[in-house]
């Protein structure tokens, strides 16, 4: 469905921001506000503004969620959330891009499908079909996602110059996952292919990278020797160079330290304790200490909510959600989840600009991927969101701001030494901005 209505606010935007990594406009914010949902729609709600002439004219779509989605996430199954799909039986829908070139569904999927080798079905080429299934469940899910339908319509028939697109959660999370009614959230990453042809000829800012040459942020050195760097990398500073992300942790130190080498990892958002070897023969110790379970991580947040135990454990399996990479979601053993432990202990609970929070230890047990936001966002976990998180709190990409942050930070580090196999306990401490 495409529903509009003129807004009131003056368009602030002049070129469309990239709809994955930017904090909605408020036209966006003024459209949601405005918009009222079908009683007892979950789902997903799109939101197009086009500038017509100097008035911003508001777009909806809809995408309720998958029938089935709301039960326990035991009940859940691979098959049931990420079915592999031949190309044949993807729908075939006609497209039209930004230049005015048209083409189909099935024509833009076969020219990515063309981008995988042929090889002998048990020499690789099993893997390969099964990817390229993946592949066209993808793309048939990205032809049913709002914002996707949105841009499709604007290309099609315009109203306006496009300078805003995005999409907000409506209702209740499904279960496996972590949604929050009202929160505006990036469209799923399965998109992205779709997204890249529909936008060709459309003025778009491209995704920037965080951190740049002109911005580096200074990295406090917290040990030094020959054998080990152990610094306190900041937020939003990616820990080894990235597609996007080209200025890191490792490549500033390495300017002054030469050579490092990577033992573990923080994601972007998350600040803190890392260690860095600086030869061959220290990075073979130290990641036998990170395989023998040697090396002990506490890590500090800030949660949205109050927890009501003083300590305890969260054991919840985790998969990769296929169709929105990065993300993790929920899902039992059966169905690919992997297990997952963090025991936890509440710091204090305080109250930050009004509302009710919770500062606690985190203690991971297992080194899953997101697992620390997962095991506090999700309701069968601590069910509070570390604060400031774009995947899975409740302010999602508005927490992409300045005056925000991820409010996670490894706070501390116990490590053998590769040489003289001293425990180091390394700590730096947490300093999370009020929001």
């Amino acid at each position: 469905m495409f529903d509009c209505l003129h807004l009131a606010v003056r368009p602030e935007r002049r070129i469309l921001a990239d709809p994955y990594t930017t904090v909605p406009s408020p036209e966006m914010i003024e459209a949601k506000r405005r918009f009222a949902a079908p009683e007892g729609f979950t789902g997903r709600v799109g939101v197009m503004i086009e500038n017509a002439g100097g008035e911003p004219i508001a777009s909806f779509c809809l995408e309720p969620v998958t029938s089935g989605m709301a039960q326990s996430y035991e009940a859940l199954t691979e098959t049931l959330l990420w079915p592999v799909l031949p190309l044949d039986e993807v729908p075939v829908m006609r497209f039209v891009n930004g230049r005015g070139e048209e083409s189909s569904s099935r024509m833009i999927l076969k020219a990515l499908l063309d981008e995988y080798p042929v090889k002998p079905y048990f020499q690789g080429g099993r893997e390969i079909q099964w990817r390229k299934g993946q592949l066209c469940r993808a793309f048939a899910e990205s032809m049913s996602d709002p914002a996707m339908r949105l841009l499709a319509e604007h290309n099609a028939s315009p109203q306006g110059e496009l300078i805003g697109l995005g999409e907000w959660w409506v209702g209740a999370s499904p279960a496996h996952e972590m949604r929050f009614d009202g929160t505006f959230y990036a469209p799923r990453a399965c998109t992205k292919f779709l997204y890249a042809w529909l936008i060709e000829g459309v003025e778009h800012e491209l995704a920037k990278p965080l951190v740049t040459e002109q911005s580096i942020p200074q990295i406090p050195v917290l040990y030094e020797d020959r054998d080990m760097l152990v610094v306190n990398k900041p937020a939003r500073l990616s820990s080894v160079p990235g597609i996007r992300e080209t200025v890191s942790c490792m490549s500033v130190l390495e300017r002054t330290y030469g050579q490092l080498f990577v033992v573990h990892r923080l994601d972007l958002d998350t600040s803190g304790v890392i260690a860095f070897a600086r030869n061959t023969k220290a990075l073979a110790v130290l990641n036998d200490a990170f395989r023998s379970d040697l090396v002990m991580k506490r890590y500090v947040a800030r949660l949205d909510g109050s927890v009501p135990c003083e300590r305890g454990s969260v054991a919840l399996p985790l998969n990769v959600n296929r169709l929105d990479r990065p993300r993790q979601c929920v899902l039992s053993k059966a169905a690919g989840g992997k297990a997952s432990s963090t025991d936890y202990e509440v710091i204090s609970r305080d109250l930050v600009c009004g509302r009710p929070t919770t500062l606690v230890n985190l203690y991971p047990q297992t080194g899953r991927t997101h697992q620390l936001r997962v095991h506090c966002a999700h309701a069968q976990g601590l069910g509070c969101p570390i604060d400031g998180d774009p995947f899975y709190s409740r302010l999602g990409l508005l927490a992409e701001g300045t005056k925000t942050r991820l409010c996670l930070h490894a706070a501390a580090l116990t490590i053998p030494h590769p040489t003289t196999g001293e425990i180091l306990h390394i700590e730096a401490a947490h300093a999370f901005p009020d929001f």
